[in-house]
């Protein structure tokens, strides 16, 4: 996720930040919405993966491999 820093003082950017994270989450929830629509659900454990990776807890690479981890076990 790439981070737009307004402000270059450390309050700025922490408030960047946060703004970020919550657009994130909240595409993330209408993302899932729209798929349970559909009829499709995801598990905890992959919700609390795609929240990781929208809060940017997890690099592409760590994702990807969680995501064939937990899709192995299906």
């Amino acid at each position: 996720m790439h981070i737009n820093v307004v402000n270059w003082s450390r309050r700025g950017m922490i408030m960047v930040r946060k703004n970020n994270h919550k657009k994130s989450k909240s595409a993330l929830m209408h993302a899932k919405a729209s798929l349970e629509i559909e009829g499709i659900h995801f598990t905890t454990q992959e919700e609390q993966l795609l929240l990781e990776r929208a809060n940017g807890r997890l690099s592409y690479s760590e994702f990807i491999a969680r995501a064939r981890e937990i899709a192995k076990n299906v």
